[in-house]
Formats: structure tokens, sequence, C-alpha cells
């Protein structure tokens, strides 16, 4: 817990928010955090119980030990930051995922100490109607332009590092890091290469039915010589689907590895970079770690749904394709990818141009 001690050191002291540690809100941090100590600041990271101790935390914020300022949920409410940023004498207070705050700020400004640096992480409209995702991208894109010209604001709009965006926003591509060693790929590859020869997809992260499992699996239930490694938290709704469909896969022949959280860093990537394809498919639009990691290790992607992932496709190449999310076409993506050798690592993909953009 941080103590009272802001008169006693000249080192700049960064707030980082994050009370919500599903997804990668809490890898966001441990890339600030790493960024801001080799910078020489002082950090506190102002987050709840339930966030330290969840899986997440464990998994990145675990051997980082950062400096931890714990509040109930109902305490991050704008004003309450704004509390925290004058009582820690905060030069610069970073919220990784700031959607939320865009109305408040935009009615109210900033009055914190110091500055305050807003990432959105979902500047694309949510809604499976073209035209109504539209409208709500276009609006949410002006208030968080209008928002950001707030005094002592500096607002930035998360996007694939595979996609050069433009206009008035300022945009920060979403970092990239793979911190698995060669042996850490082999070891796991080992594993998947027990269950005899075959072809292994890979679906990871935190499986919520936005990343449709379900229909993951349906797509592979005839595909031959095949196995899904499954690496990650699976939500209770979505387990409750998915476990006949599995059980039906490997009656078929197929093969399941499943690596549940909580992964340290190293053993998620290295899952990323031991399967020969990875799988992504998204009912919701936004930038996805996972899929820019599998460029980063060399991997071919599958991705369907998401116009997002569409736009990843189109710009990686002849390494990825994409899908309508429906059954028959995803299953025609994989059986394609199954014949296709791995493509080259795309490489210089780092957390540089995050750091700079929110710091």
């Amino acid at each position: 817990m941080p103590n009272d001690s802001r008169g006693l050191s000249t080192k700049p002291r960064v707030l980082i928010v994050e009370p919500d540690p599903r997804g990668h809100h809490l890898y966001y941090v441990r890339v600030l955090v790493d960024a801001f100590r080799s910078q020489g600041r002082s950090i506190v990271v102002l987050t709840t119980s339930a966030a330290v101790n969840s899986a997440e935390w464990v998994t990145h914020l675990g051997s980082a030990a950062p400096e931890v300022a714990l509040r109930p949920p109902p305490a991050f409410a704008l004003p309450e930051l704004e509390k925290a940023a004058t009582a820690a004498a905060a030069d610069l207070t970073v919220v990784p995922d700031g959607d939320r705050y865009l109305l408040p700020l935009l009615r109210y400004g900033w009055s914190g100490s110091g500055e305050l640096s807003l990432l959105v992480l979902r500047a694309d409209g949510q809604s499976r109607t073209p035209g109504l995702r539209q409208v709500r991208g276009a609006t949410k894109k002006m208030l968080a332009w209008t928002a950001g010209l707030r005094p002592r604001v500096r607002l930035s709009v998360l996007r694939s590092p595979l996609v050069d965006r433009r206009g008035p926003l300022r945009w920060a591509p979403d970092p990239v890091t793979l911190g698995c060693s060669a042996d850490d790929v082999r070891e796991i590859r080992e594993s998947l290469d027990s269950y005899g020869d075959r072809y292994w997809i890979g679906v990871f992260g935190g499986i919520t039915a936005r990343k449709n499992l379900p229909l993951v699996v349906e797509a592979i239930l005839e595909v031959p010589d095949i196995g899904i490694l499954i690496a990650g938290s699976i939500d209770k709704e979505v387990a409750q689907v998915v476990g006949p469909l599995l059980a039906r896969f490997t009656e078929a022949g197929g093969r399941v590895h499943y690596m549940p959280a909580p992964l340290t860093d190293a053993e998620f990537d290295a899952a990323i970079s031991a399967v020969d394809c990875v799988v992504a498919a998204h009912s919701n639009e936004g930038p996805s770690g996972v899929v820019i990691k599998a460029a980063a290790s060399g991997r071919r992607l599958v991705l369907a749904g998401a116009k997002s992932l569409k736009r990843d496709a189109t710009n990686l190449g002849g390494s990825a394709t994409w899908s309508k999310l429906e059954e028959s076409a995803l299953r025609q993506a994989i059986r394609q990818a199954m014949l296709l050798p791995c493509p080259q690592r795309i490489l210089n993909l780092g957390p540089e141009g995050f750091v700079t953009a929110l710091a």
C-alpha cells in the first residue's frame, strides 16, 4: 500500500488506474509499469482486491510487484479518480481502459493533480447491424476527440498495429511482446506431438461468448487429423455449451489440449507459437493482441467475424484468411490453412508506440 510520502521524493509520480482484470487490461498495466520504471518514475497501481486476487494479476503483474492502492469498485468514478490523483500528488494519471470516462470528461473536465492520459479501447461501433455500427463508431470517435480537447487531458485510441489509422484522433498501436524462449515453445509442441501426427489450431485468451469457441469446435468436427489447443480461461456459460461438442470431437478422433489459466506470459506466448494455426472468430470489433502475437511469431491465422479482423487479414497478406462467422465458411478456411506452409515472422512489433501515446 502506498504511504503518504509525496513530499519526500522528487521522482515523477504516475498513477495507473485499472479495476478490471479481464482480457488484456492488466497486460497493458504491465507494459506501462515496465516502461515507467525504466524512465525512473515512481508508480502506484490503483485497483481492486478482486483484480489483485485474479489469475490475470498473477500472469501479468505477479513478478512485477508494483506498489498498489486498493479501492472498492464504486470508487472508480471520475471524481474519485481526481481525489486519488491529488492525494498521490501524481504528475500523470493513466487509465488504460477509459471508455466509460468519456462523457464525464466531456461534461466536467479533469480537476485532479497533473495530467490525465486516457486510452479508449473500443472506438468502433459494437453492433451486428452495419448501419448502426457505423453511426455508433462515428459518435464514439467524435466524443473521444471532443473529450480530448479538455485541458490537461491526453486521449488516445487503441488500434491494431497492422492498420495505419489517420484523422484527428491520437492512435495508440496495440502493444506486442513475446516473452517466451525457443525451449518454452519446444516443450509445448512436444506435448502436442505426443497425441500423434496432426494439425493443431489454437484458441487463446479470456474465452467469452464473443470468441465463439463452440462455433470453432463445430467447424472442425468433421476435419480429420486435427487437434485444438485451448489456452486461457473459459466462461462458465461457454464451458457448458462447448463441453459436449469437445466430447463429440474426441470421440470422432480429434484431440484437445487445454492449458487453463493462470498462465505466465511465457507460457501463453509459447502456446501461441507452438500451434500450426491460430483461430480468432470474434463477434466484437477491436484490435486483438492474440492475432498480433501470432503474426509476430510466424503462425498462420484463420480469422472470422469482426470487420476489424477482416482488415487485419488484408494487411497480413498471405499469412491470414478471413471468413464469415458461419460453420461451413470457417471449416473451409481451416481446411485451406492446413494445406499452406508457415508464413514468415513479422518483425518490429513492440510496445514502444503504445507507451509513447499514453506517456
